[in-house]
């Protein structure tokens, strides 16, 4: 019986989402009864090598930095990058998180808030490294005709990139005009945004609504307010990436390649808790629909707390949101749907009394023509992503 290839994991294990796609490569290892996984305990900026005793069969490794990556190559296995940075001249396949749909989501998030402020924290970049999930934030806010304030933290002669001060993290704040919606890449930007919030006196989500573009669940919790993050799946990245690699190892020729996965969802927090319109009879009937969907409401119920006529709420709707009272109503449910189905394992009438459908049959028909899928099918593609 021949021995299990052995594979290296050049991985952080510091951070949630890190860790996740840990899990991500262990579930693959162990659904398919092979390999012996290599592993250090690394934080996000120290050194990465190889003890010369490991000798694996294949590695996969966040690749930022062309020393790394020449080290990689002269190993002769097969390499798989699951880092955002692509180091020219290292034809490495890459599975990654689709962070231009990331930016994207997190436009779409705010703007349904009733944000027309907004800003974008970016990461502290690599030379390798291009901001996909910067331009698809901005491109996103440029189709609907918005534009964005970036922190620039280029050093003098603009050759490398620094992590903001606090100082110049608070200047940038008290600079931007209220109400905003800010965006950042990585939950160390995100964190660091909520406690310069605090400092300058600045209420999130009230006057700052601050969305991450990763999830970590400890940090995100720790941070003043909870954070709202977007679900990148990143154990699904782990998983893939492990995949791919299980092809190379088997000896199938495959050619360089970049595998995009894409996110889970937002996770909402405390910190986007808001709605930010300037017109304040649709704010309230915003607000008073996000906190009631889940309940026996009507069109008719929201119009018992703003007074104006159905006719011109609609229009309020459409001008705004680009959607009806009603089909506000059943995107807030299907949202609460879906987390339970992932969440937890109730039976499908009691989600659909807990998402406000009058019965599991309507819950099935909307859900199926809204979502092109199931209840019974999202549940289980979203179980298989994170068992």
């Amino acid at each position: 019986m021949s021995a299990a290839p052995r594979v290296a994991l050049q991985i952080n294990t510091s951070t949630g989402f890190s860790s996740q796609l840990i899990r991500g490569v262990v579930q693959y290892a162990q659904e398919h009864q092979r390999w012996s996984l290599l592993v250090q305990p690394r934080g996000v900026r120290e050194r990465w090598r190889i003890p010369q005793h490991w000798k694996p069969d294949g590695v996969i490794a966040r690749v930022t930095q062309r020393s790394q990556a020449r080290e990689l190559q002269k190993l002769g296995v097969p390499v798989i990058n699951v880092s955002r940075s692509v180091v020219s001249g290292f034809p490495f396949s890459q599975v990654v998180a689709d962070e231009h749909l990331v930016g994207g989501w997190a436009a779409d998030y705010l703007l349904e808030r009733g944000f027309s402020h907004f800003a974008y924290l970016g990461l502290v970049t690599q030379p390798h490294y291009t901001d996909t999930c910067g331009l698809g934030f901005t491109e996103r806010l440029k189709s609907h005709g918005h534009t964005c304030a970036m922190l620039h933290t280029l050093s003098a002669g603009g050759r490398a990139r620094k992590q903001p001060t606090f100082a110049e993290m608070k200047r940038w704040l008290t600079s931007l005009p209220l109400p905003v919606g800010i965006f950042a890449a990585d939950i160390e930007s995100a964190y660091a945004v909520t406690d310069a919030c605090w400092s300058c006196g600045l209420n999130v989500p009230e006057s700052v609504a601050v969305l991450c573009g990763e999830d970590d669940p400890l940090l995100a919790e720790i941070s003043n307010p909870p954070l709202s993050c977007i679900d990148a799946d990143p154990r699904r990245v782990g998983y893939e990436a492990a995949e791919q690699l299980d092809l190379l190892l088997s000896g199938k020729n495959v050619s360089r390649s970049v595998r995009l996965v894409p996110a889970l969802g937002v996770v909402e927090r405390r910190s986007t808790d808001t709605v930010a319109f300037d017109d304040p009879l649709l704010a309230e009937a915003v607000r008073y629909i996000r906190e009631s969907a889940t309940t026996p409401i009507d069109v008719s119920d929201v119009l018992k707390k703003v007074p104006v006529s159905r006719r011109a709420l609609e229009q309020r709707f459409q001008r705004h949101l680009g959607r009806t009272p009603a089909a506000e109503i059943r995107r807030i449910r299907l949202i609460r749907v879906q987390e339970l189905l992932r969440d937890t394992d109730w039976p499908m009438p009691r989600i659909a009394r807990a998402a406000g459908f009058s019965s599991t049959e309507v819950m099935n028909q909307v859900f199926r023509r809204e979502r092109d899928q199931t209840p019974t099918q999202y549940r289980r593609q979203s179980r298989s992503h994170a068992d």
